[in-house]
């Protein structure tokens, strides 16, 4: 009789949960074609350094596919991407990489030029501020450049030629600056240079010709020698939105099997109540990401204006986390914003902080929220000892422009503050000390902010 009694219901449990792994497993094998995740991405890597965008494309969407939640091979897809002119589809690759965890600088550098590609200067320039300890200067000079603010790039490029980096790579950057600048005579002579005399027309012809700003899409096209492709962006299956994380999934599984309880005691304790869809969550929509073609093309000769982007890693990178607290400020139309609204402001909470403290250090100004936000995340990899402390995002209003102010909390008064904001400085970053307008001295007056000594 023992020996044919029904199986216990603890076996019947672990067979239906290794009869579940079984089956991942081979509709992973089937998505991939049956090989392993990581053999796509070196295959799609190896297709990119061949320069064959359309089968690294291929390739590296079924990477993602099988491993969605890797934040390597997004940002490989988005070197593929890329590399077919397809820079809708890179910028949000490149976007969910960096939200998956990816911190390099290759990879921010390439979503600024996917998003410059799309005319989106604004969120180029919040990246590329925030990732600049981490962009070559020489890179990060001419993206500048190119996302709207081309003497801010003439000023990176020339002091960087007058501190001693003399190349044919710097002086052609600094021509193109110069070009969208509209400062033409120095871009010839800096053309020049490298340039034999009977081609130097060609070039500044060939700038001019790609000076509109509606032509954003062409010159990183030309920039990064790709086609120029009509894409509305990679397929909705591979989107970030659609992978939940393996602790959401157990939340949403602890949520239906408490939903049937707590269905039956609202039944017993309150009338029905008709459904109400002016309630319901709005969906949020990935934006987009960046991308990359260093290996997909040999290295531009040196009398072109170029941007280096540095192989791509297939390593996974786990991604940092931080719980925010309150509701992110809106944004605001900049002509809607005839007077400066009031600051409002996100706190964000630390287990390590105790207490609020009375001074903040801030650390830059965006203007997106996804900006500050993506900033925030970089700021406390590349500066560990912020991770003492919580951060909060302000918005302000200033001369009718939004921005979102990035500060570290919790300083017991102006030296703390400073000797951390001395620490970040050694790093490469920028930040200044500020009272937290929430506390006041034990008069009652306002208490100055003092800018950080170097």
């Amino acid at each position: 009789m023992t020996s044919t009694s029904k199986p216990s219901r603890q076996y019947r449990m672990w067979r239906g949960a290794l009869s579940t792994a079984f089956a991942a497993g081979l509709l992973s094998g089937c998505a991939a074609g049956g090989a392993h995740p990581g053999q796509l991405a070196d295959r799609a890597q190896n297709a990119l350094g061949k320069g064959d965008g359309t089968k690294a494309v291929g390739l590296a969407e079924q990477a993602v596919q099988s491993d969605p939640r890797n934040a390597a091979f997004r940002a490989t897809l988005g070197d593929a991407y890329l590399r077919a002119g397809r820079f809708a589809s890179a910028r949000q690759a490149y976007d969910e990489a960096m939200q998956l965890g990816d911190d390099k600088g290759r990879t921010a550098l390439s979503l600024a030029l996917a998003d410059i590609a799309q005319g989106r200067n604004a969120h180029a320039l919040d990246t590329l501020v925030a990732y600049r300890d981490s962009i070559p200067a020489s890179d990060y000079g001419l993206a500048v450049a190119l996302a709207g603010q081309p003497s801010q790039g003439v000023a990176v490029l020339a002091n960087l030629l007058r501190g001693g980096e003399d190349t044919a790579k710097v002086r052609q950057n600094l021509a193109y600056a110069y070009a969208l600048d509209g400062k033409w005579a120095m871009a010839r002579i800096m053309v020049a240079q490298d340039v034999p005399a009977n081609l130097v027309d060609d070039r500044l012809t060939d700038w001019a010709l790609n000076g509109k700003p509606e032509d954003a899409n062409k010159r990183v096209a030309m920039l990064l020698k790709v086609p120029e492709v009509a894409d509305s962006g990679e397929p909705q299956a591979l989107a970030l939105a659609n992978t939940p994380s393996t602790q959401q999934l157990a939340d949403d599984a602890a949520a239906r099997q408490a939903a049937p309880k707590l269905a039956a005691a609202a039944q017993q304790e309150l009338p029905a109540i008709g459904s109400d869809s002016s309630q319901a969550a709005p969906a949020v929509t990935l934006p987009a990401g960046g991308a990359d073609t260093s290996k997909s093309e040999p290295t531009a000769p040196a009398s072109l204006a170029s941007i280096d982007l540095p192989p791509s890693e297939t390593a996974p990178v786990q991604p940092a986390s931080y719980r925010v607290v309150g509701d992110h400020a809106p944004a605001r139309s900049a002509k809607a914003a005839s007077v400066p609204a009031p600051a409002r402001s996100v706190r964000v909470a630390s287990a390590a902080l105790a207490v609020r403290g009375t001074h903040l250090v801030q650390l830059g100004a965006f203007s997106s929220q996804q900006g500050a936000d993506r900033a925030w995340a970089h700021f406390i990899r590349r500066s560990p000892a912020l991770n003492a402390h919580g951060h909060v995002i302000t918005h302000v209003v200033v001369n009718g422009h939004d921005y979102w102010r990035v500060m570290a909390e919790g300083f017991s008064g102006y030296a703390n503050a400073s000797s951390l904001c001395n620490r970040v400085k050694s790093r490469g970053g920028a930040c200044f000390v500020r009272l937290d307008t929430d506390k006041v001295n034990p008069r009652g007056g306002q208490v100055e902010t003092r800018m950080a000594r170097r």
